[in-house]
């Protein structure tokens, strides 16, 4: 009896395989739209969609046009850092003599915060070097939703 309804109610050891591989994919897709729907609720995930993803030559675009507003002239990108992330180093001149160094880089700060906040560029912890006059810091780009998010929250 058993050898009779075991072919007809029993897997074959690669039919077995078969199946648990397939649930295996339907949990996964499961957990992905389970996510996905979390993702899309979440506020952090809402506003980090809503950047303007730009490329480092609109950046550099962007950052010129506003530095030389205020007396910020020369930028230049230097070599990207690739790794984790990319990092891109920048120097810039103060063409406004008269500035202190302290003023001169919390301006700058300041200014480059403003003109990337919506976008997917942010100016690096490690702030603002001066130096007889130039000025120069790192530009992080944040390529991944997750990280754009973990802005936010």
């Amino acid at each position: 009896m058993l050898e009779k309804y075991r072919k007809e109610f029993c897997f074959s050891e690669k039919e077995g395989n078969e199946a648990v591989m397939h649930m295996e994919q339907m949990s996964r897709l499961v957990e992905d739209l389970e996510e996905k729907k979390r993702k899309s609720k979440d506020p952090a995930y809402k506003k980090a969609r809503s950047l303007k993803k730009l490329k480092v030559i609109e950046v550099n675009k962007l950052l010129k046009e506003k530095l030389a507003e205020s007396g910020y002239v020369e930028l230049q990108f230097e070599k990207p850092e690739m790794g984790r992330f990319v990092a891109v180093p920048f120097v810039v001149q103060d063409e406004k003599t008269d500035r202190e160094e302290y003023d001169s880089k919390k301006e700058l700060k300041k200014l480059i915060d403003n003109v990337l906040l919506d976008s997917n560029w942010r100016l690096m912890s490690d702030g603002i070097s001066y130096r007889v006059g130039y000025l120069s810091g790192r530009l992080r780009c944040y390529e991944s939703e997750d990280e754009l998010a973990k802005l936010f929250s």
